[in-house]
């Protein structure tokens, strides 16, 4: 008798686990569905939209592209960065997200994006840039919101000051200011 006993109390853990594992594996599997489901959701911009990313994205906030105000951006997570510009004499501390970190954002999946800046200028930097270096999308210089006037609403900013390969004319040539607007392709 005894031994039947504690058979029955061994099965009665055994179904306790089982029946556990079971209600484990449907609520990972209702969190999985809802990530996926809302994936390509993200909040939509409450204040001005300063910049706007289009292209090859698993995320969307406005018909197929991230409309995103300063706000949001700030949202990624700000980072800072004391360098020189290839255009400035003396070194400035900028605040802004890594590319990189705006792009897992947005869900980009591409090898290039393109930026447009608002005097037409535009400039296609391989996204490895992004991978290889800490290049910050700034949003402040110096404690200060970057205007337009400035250089802003968002300005790319290489690393210079860390590593002398950035010193070169490509990389400056990527230096692009007053973007409004970002395509990844």
């Amino acid at each position: 008798m005894a031994r039947r006993g504690n058979m029955e109390g061994v099965l009665a853990r055994v179904r306790l686990k089982l029946v556990c594992c079971i209600i484990f594996s449907m609520v990972t599997s209702l969190e999985a569905y809802s990530a996926f489901a809302y994936a390509d959701e993200l909040s939509r911009p409450q204040h001005d939209v300063i910049l706007t990313v289009t292209g090859r994205l698993d995320n969307h906030n406005a018909n197929g592209a991230v409309l995103l105000d300063r706000a949001m951006i700030e949202k990624i997570g700000l980072r800072e960065l004391h360098t020189h510009t290839a255009r400035s004499k003396s070194a400035h501390l900028w605040h802004g997200v890594l590319m990189r970190d705006l792009l897992d954002f947005v869900g980009a999946k591409g090898e290039q994006v393109e930026f447009h800046a608002l005097d037409g200028y535009s400039v296609t930097i391989p996204i490895k840039d992004f991978y290889e270096h800490d290049v910050l999308l700034a949003i402040r210089q110096n404690g200060e919101n970057l205007s337009v006037r400035r250089r802003g609403p968002t300005r790319i900013i290489y690393p210079m000051d860390m590593d002398e390969s950035l010193l070169d004319p490509k990389y400056t040539a990527r230096s692009v200011w007053q973007i409004e607007k970002m395509i990844v392709k």
